[in-house]
């Protein structure tokens, strides 16, 4: 199956589109997310469907290190699971004791993704990213967010225990192995890290407990980086978030919904430009679900009039499709991005 690319100087644009593809192909999620099989096939006929740029192998990357490790998650016929917030697995802090190696290739969702790189490299070839959920949503999942809070500011000899258990136990064996189905040990591995956007998070829990476990795990595996999701409006000075957002990943500066509607997307191109990295622009689902087509054309074409002012690679991203969005308003919207890009290659 090719991919659909413009020319060098063209951009791409991307969908976080799985929640989408199970309602718009009516699948089962439990099914879906099982059997690695069914996921590619249902992600390749959304491709089609959709005429998109890039086939989405994004699954429930937050949840395959805490399941396998042991906690209770809620499945859900027509939507993404979710951790079972009731019974976090670290429920006292002698539980830290339980995090413990793990058989991947005998759990159930491992095997699931391990399935999907096989079957990725056999049916498309290369460019499978590796993914993991990065430490502190990781922590979260299996503390419970409001403990992680606590402890933070009352136990730091706990954090650093708890974040160091996860990083070796957990984090690093699972994209080594990964990579082992990959046959790289070099390939660059994605980190979901949804629960570190502001105000979730503020600068001292982001510079003292994020960043140095993140450079932890960097030292352990390579070859690394974290999607935080945002929250740069939330600062007086936002630009501190987007340097932390460099170390964090280096190569690709995010601007995203909302971000973007009040700090406005000019921001992150300076900061890009001056950084000599690539620039994601990212249009928020709530948005292209409530909004009008003329006010979504209007919205696309501003982001990428600036998005091709990068000097380096550009991507207009849409956030998490919602599942709900009309498959007819979606084509359309996605129609608007092509007919623009089509309008510039022609330049």
């Amino acid at each position: 199956m090719q991919v659909n690319t413009g020319n060098s100087r063209s951009f791409i644009f991307d969908a976080q589109i799985t929640t989408h593809a199970i309602n718009l192909t009516g699948v089962n999620a439990i099914d879906f997310l099982n059997d690695a099989k069914l996921f590619l096939d249902t992600q390749k006929y959304v491709f089609d469907y959709y005429g998109l740029d890039k086939l989405c192998t994004i699954y429930d990357v937050y949840n395959i290190e805490a399941e396998a490790l042991g906690q209770k998650m809620k499945y859900f016929k027509r939507d993404m699971p979710a951790v079972n917030t009731g019974k976090p697995f670290i429920e006292n802090k002698s539980d830290i004791k339980k995090i413990q190696d793990i058989d991947f290739k005998k759990n159930r969702r491992c095997r699931f993704v391990l399935d999907l790189i096989d079957l990725y490299q056999q049916e498309i070839g290369e460019g499978f990213k590796p993914r993991f959920c990065a430490p502190f949503s990781l922590a979260v999942n299996i503390r419970g967010f409001d403990n992680l809070i606590n402890d933070i500011y009352s136990d730091r000899k706990f954090v650093k225990e708890l974040f160091s258990r996860i990083n070796h136990n957990l984090i690093a064996p699972w994209i080594e192995l990964q990579r082992e189905e990959l046959k790289d040990q070099a390939r660059i591995a994605s980190g979901a890290d949804a629960w570190i956007a502001i105000p979730n998070v503020n600068l001292d829990i982001l510079e003292n407990i994020v960043v140095p476990t993140y450079l932890e795990l960097q030292e352990l595996t390579g070859n690394i980086y974290l999607a935080l999701l945002g929250g740069a409006r939330y600062l007086k000075n936002p630009i501190r978030f987007l340097e932390i957002q460099k170390i964090l990943n280096p190569f690709l500066v995010k601007g995203l919904d909302p971000d973007m509607e009040e700090l406005g997307p000019e921001l992150f191109l300076e900061f890009a430009n001056d950084n000599n990295m690539g620039l994601l622009l990212g249009i928020d689902a709530g948005f292209i679900l409530n909004s009008t087509l003329e006010e979504i054309n209007k919205r696309i074409k501003e982001y990428i009039d600036i998005g091709m002012m990068a000097n380096k690679d550009f991507i207009l991203y849409f956030n998490d499709i919602p599942g709900n969005i009309s498959p007819e308003k979606l084509k359309s919207i996605f129609q608007i991005v092509k007919r623009i890009r089509k309008t510039i290659n022609r330049k």
